[in-house]
């Protein structure tokens, strides 16, 4: 219940860096590719190198490295979860051969294995935290919509998908937020939460998840109240206050990710 309360995933972290000032719309493509590029690569030269640029990228966007791996704390049961399934479950040569345990065997693919995918979904949840970081949610819907805004003819609803997106990240902390409030207040009413058998503990935990996902609807439909109060209308076109704007930063930037993919690519071959 801890991990909940610690959850910094979608909450937008104020600071002067190179990473805060480019445009959303270089970022969001940045995203995409390095994922991308995450989920190709399997070499572990290439997985080194890879690691050590993500890891500038988080240099330069100057977030306190322990604020950051909050963001992934809440993760660790699912990068454990991934690498002890592939650990017992891949077949090849065990590395036990006499093993207590028949039927299963602990084999050199399952834990070169689940170490690749377990890296892979680090470094994407990495990447979808430094966004989050270091871009307001206003300027992620602005830059999913210039993005997306080609499909209009097609009538696809841009704005509105842009919109969903954004709030569905923005309810991320709300959730945390929720969460904390909720269990400061049942320990301020003499709940335990570490004694007690199996149903004791579920009993408790119920007490926090029940009201915690009603304050979360309520929430919810305040929101769709403000929207329709502001003029709100689904379908209609918007205008922003904002523009967006691409300059020599922004190309820079892409040529120097470009850049890194190509070199990326070639250690992926060679190594």
């Amino acid at each position: 219940m801890r991990l909940l309360q610690d959850i910094t995933l979608g909450n937008y972290f104020p600071a002067e860096s190179i990473v805060h000032s480019l445009d959303p719309r270089f970022k969001i493509v940045a995203l995409g590719l390095l994922m991308g590029v995450t989920f190709a690569v399997s070499n572990p030269g290439a997985i080194v190198f890879h690691t050590l640029f993500i890891l500038t990228g988080i240099r330069f966007s100057r977030i306190p490295l322990v604020y950051f791996l909050r963001s992934l704390r809440f993760f660790i049961w699912l990068f454990l979860f991934t690498a002890i399934l592939h650990l017992f479950f891949t077949q090849g040569e065990p590395i036990f051969v006499h093993s207590p345990l028949n039927y299963l065997s602990i084999t050199y693919e399952g834990l070169e294995r689940g170490g690749l995918i377990s890296w892979r979904l680090l470094v994407v949840i990495a990447l979808s935290a430094l966004l989050t970081h270091t871009t307001t949610p206003l300027e992620i819907t602005r830059g999913m919509e210039s993005i997306l805004s080609p499909l209009e003819k097609l009538r696809f609803p841009v704005q509105d998908f842009s919109l969903m997106m954004m709030m569905s990240i923005r309810f991320i902390p709300v959730l945390s937020e929720e969460t904390q409030r909720v269990w400061k207040a049942q320990r301020s009413r003499g709940a335990d939460f570490g004694r007690g058998g199996l149903k004791r503990k579920a009993h408790t935990l119920m007490s926090i998840l029940l009201p915690v996902f009603a304050s979360v609807f309520r929430r919810a439909d305040e929101l769709a109240t403000a929207l329709e109060a502001r003029g709100y209308v689904p379908g209609q076109r918007r205008t922003s206050m904002k523009q967006l704007s691409w300059t020599g930063r922004e190309t820079s930037a892409l040529v120097i990710l470009i850049l890194w993919v190509t070199i990326l690519a070639g250690l992926q071959m060679t190594l």
